[in-house]
């Protein structure tokens, strides 16, 4: 057995995701395993200290978003995602696998799938890192935003629309995805900007490589855009006032126990039966 500790995580309010937690905890706990709730399991009574207490794994249980949320607060921890959501892409493992899959880990046979995150600076919010993705939206709905983009010091194009993402690999199977983005397999290490909606024209998705610095400028007179990190909005962005996206050092781990990428799109994001697809 491995020297450190599970720790199992869920933000999710699914009672599904809690009570599968729960019994996760006492079936580890009765097969010998070290393992830590979150305050949030546990009713605010663990005090998880990740300098004092070796983790070998966060066991999140939940969808993409718990998984989101986890990363944001643990990046530097590997994460195996236990799905009890609705599409779980991120995820591992169904609730049903997990000490199967705890065995597996014991014995070593597994490996971590790591992904780049993004570096953001802004006009006004310090250093931030982005797991999945930086988008620029309009500060109200339903109108559209001006939006001057360049890379590497080049301009690339200005737009009129709802707004911009810049995906990270991990992102480009969430928001920028339904934006019309492309997917990005976990062994390409780069970045994709994606239109939102543009108003006249076509503005076609772009995959850049990690070393790409991108920069996104309010070009609206009369209309504040809003930068969203995460889906968490950070900060306003006025006329002239722009973000500065590159590559992070920081990287966020998965544990994966086969390589399965196109299985999880075939199954979880197109949904579709292996003896469906011609050969």
């Amino acid at each position: 057995m491995l020297d450190g500790s599970y720790f199992l995580v869920t933000s999710s309010k699914r009672e599904k995701a809690v009570k599968t937690a729960l019994n996760a905890f006492n079936k580890l706990k009765e097969s010998g395993y070290n393992v830590i709730l979150d305050s949030n399991l546990d009713g605010g009574k663990e005090q998880f200290d990740e300098s004092n207490q070796k983790i070998d794994v966060i066991l999140v249980f939940g969808g993409d978003g718990t998984i989101l949320k986890t990363l944001n607060r643990w990046i530097n921890l590997p994460i195996l995602g236990v799905n009890c959501g609705r599409v779980g892409f991120l995820t591992e493992i169904e609730p049903d696998e997990l000490i199967k899959a705890i065995e597996k880990f014991e014995r070593n046979e597994f490996f971590y799938e790591e992904y780049t995150t993004l570096s953001v600076i802004a006009t006004n919010c310090s250093n931030l890192v982005a797991v999945n993705d930086v988008i620029v939206i309009p500060d109200k709905t339903g109108r559209i935003i001006t939006l001057k983009v360049s890379i590497n010091g080049e301009p690339l194009y200005t737009f009129n629309g709802d707004g911009i993402i810049v995906a990270s690999t991990t992102g480009s199977s969430a928001y920028s995805r339904s934006a019309g983005g492309p997917l990005i397999m976990p062994t390409v290490d780069a970045f994709s900007i994606v239109a939102i909606c543009p108003f006249l024209g076509r503005v076609y998705p772009l995959v850049v490589p990690p070393e790409t610095e991108i920069k996104v400028i309010n070009a609206s007179k009369y209309r504040d855009g809003t930068v969203v990190i995460d889906g968490e909005i950070y900060c306003k962005l006025k006329c002239g006032e722009s973000i500065t996206v590159t590559k992070s050092e920081k990287k966020v781990k998965f544990v994966r126990f086969s390589n399965n990428y196109v299985e999880r799109v075939r199954e979880k994001l197109l949904k579709l039966d292996p003896d469906d697809v011609n050969e």
